[in-house]
């Protein structure tokens, strides 16, 4: 008996850690299924314009900098708009390509392609946006912002894309 309540008890165990953990490998995606950072970023910043505004602070940004950054942002936004809508269709894609059970890993690996060809190509939009950042900074100001970037890891990232 106490044999047979071990295997149950293994056997719930192991049961419980692949239901969980199956739903965690997608938790960083936000609550609209856009595949995006969950949201943690944006509590932490209060949002892209707590970002934005914590950046201009911390490197001293004039008016007129202020202005040149924010159009260029949102110029980027606009510009991305249809490869962000086309990560998050390829991402929610995959998810139910994984959660299906019947697919084979071909087309996982497919569709995984998809999705990391779409986020090569953000991340090169978000180094051309920092180059073009950059370039407007003083030789101060852009020193600063090497090096807060460097002490927030990939938070650092965030100050390059204001989405």
């Amino acid at each position: 008996m106490k044999r047979q309540m071990k295997r149950l008890m293994l056997f719930a165990c192991i049961t419980a850690t692949t239901v969980l953990g199956s739903q965690s490998a997608f938790a960083g995606y936000g609550a609209g299924g856009d595949g995006r950072m969950g949201g943690c970023e944006q509590q932490k910043h209060k949002g892209h314009g707590g970002m934005f505004r914590k950046m201009a602070r911390e490197l001293g940004l004039t008016d007129a900098q202020k202005q040149q950054v924010r159009t260029l942002f949102e110029a980027e936004r606009q510009k991305n708009k249809p490869t962000f809508e086309a990560l998050g269709t390829e991402r929610r894609a995959l998810r139910d390509l994984v959660h299906s059970g019947s697919a084979d890993e071909g087309a996982i690996r497919a569709q995984s392609a998809k999705v990391a060809a779409l986020q090569a190509d953000l991340a090169v939009a978000r180094a051309a946006v920092a180059k073009q950042v950059l370039a407007l900074l003083t030789p101060e100001q852009a020193a600063k912002f090497n090096e807060l970037k460097k002490g927030r890891g990939l938070g650092g990232m965030c100050l390059e894309q204001e989405r």
